[in-house]
């Protein structure tokens, strides 16, 4: 009992006693998953905490082909707690090229994760973050041979997702398909407890989130778009303010929290985008939708936007343009894309 007499719920009884689509054995099993990710997120947190005292990232400029310390540590303690859970056949991690195959028979669930969001902060102690998802059960297959095709979901077939922030304190925010909820971790105890019951996320944004650096390489609806919200010609709305972390995470969870837009762009040079779908795009956007938001996409070939969660991944590290946040908002700027790809696609001949 806290000093106001409520009783405090743990991560692990409210996954015990939530309502939520799966049955009574599928939610044992994803409770036994959540533990162990549980305990990678607390390990990970004391990383962090401790990183600029252990030197354990790398100091100064760091080339795209190096990692730091901290990623690999945070990739492995996730990789070694899951490891543990039987029920778990395979997981892709965005830290390692290829699937990590706990077993050849086919048969269980698949778990993917992005170890350390947000990694470009770590030199100047901004925020990171963790995301993880969890597909739905697959077959026992006999004989079967694990690879890298198991675990080319589409975002439909998440049964949950979250993701830690690691920030002022450390907080996981989950969904396992019934609302989304916030947990924050009590260091003096150990354990995760609930402070945020079924988040919805307002429907206008007063904020958007996207790296205007890039500004001169994105696309005419892209461009339109920002300068509507940061102007917008009808008297009633009202400006929105542009804040950015550069941690989606971070980003993100603000947006959840407060409403907001989280928006990543293809660019000229790369318009086929850079975040990745199956370990990022689709645990963000199972929880935005969730919470009563948005997130799209564009089909690569007729530019039209799509539900992230319906694209078919067809490589491990696959990256998208990716729109999420506040439904009303997300909802207009999809308008502008479904218009605009509908203006280039040629008239069939009569």
């Amino acid at each position: 009992m806290t000093s106001q007499g409520k009783k405090m719920t743990t991560l692990n009884r409210f996954l015990s006693e939530h309502k939520s689509p799966h049955s009574k054995e599928m939610m044992s099993d994803i409770a036994n998953i959540f533990s162990a990710i549980q305990v990678a997120v607390k390990k990970i947190t004391k990383a962090v905490n401790r990183a600029g005292i252990n030197n354990m990232y790398t100091i100064g400029s760091v080339g795209a082909g190096m990692v730091r310390k901290l990623d690999v540590l945070a990739n492995e303690t996730i990789i070694d707690a899951i490891s543990n859970c039987h029920m778990v056949y395979v997981m892709a991690s965005e830290e390692s090229r290829d699937p990590i195959i706990l077993r050849d028979d086919i048969g269980g669930y698949e778990v993917v994760f992005d170890p350390l969001d947000g990694s470009q902060n770590i030199d100047c102690n901004m925020s990171l973050g963790t995301i993880f998802g969890i597909y739905e059960k697959t077959k026992h297959v006999a004989g079967g041979l694990t690879s890298e095709k198991n675990v080319l979901k589409k975002g439909t077939k998440l049964i949950a997702s979250g993701y830690a922030h690691y920030g002022a304190a450390t907080v996981m925010v989950m969904s396992v398909g019934a609302g989304v909820h916030e947990f924050i971790l009590d260091q003096d105890i150990g354990e995760f407890i609930l402070v945020r019951k079924r988040i919805s996320i307002p429907r206008r944004a007063p904020m958007y989130s996207i790296n205007e650096s890039s500004s001169f390489e994105w696309d005419d609806v892209m461009a339109n778009y920002i300068a509507s919200v940061k102007k917008p010609r009808d008297a009633t709305r009202k400006a929105m303010k542009s804040r950015y972390v550069g941690t989606m995470v971070a980003d993100v969870h603000r947006s959840l929290v407060y409403g907001g837009l989280y928006l990543y762009p293809g660019t000229k040079k790369i318009p086929g985008g850079k975040v990745r779908l199956l370990y990022e795009c689709n645990p963000i956007a199972f929880l935005i939708e969730q919470a009563g938001g948005k997130a799209f996409t564009l089909d690569a070939k007729t530019g039209k936007p799509m539900p992230v969660v319906n694209v078919q991944p067809t490589e491990l590290h696959q990256r998208i343009p990716f729109f999420c946040g506040s439904f009303d908002d997300i909802a207009e700027l999809e308008k502008m894309y479904e218009e605009a790809a509908t203006k280039k696609t040629p008239k069939a001949k009569l």
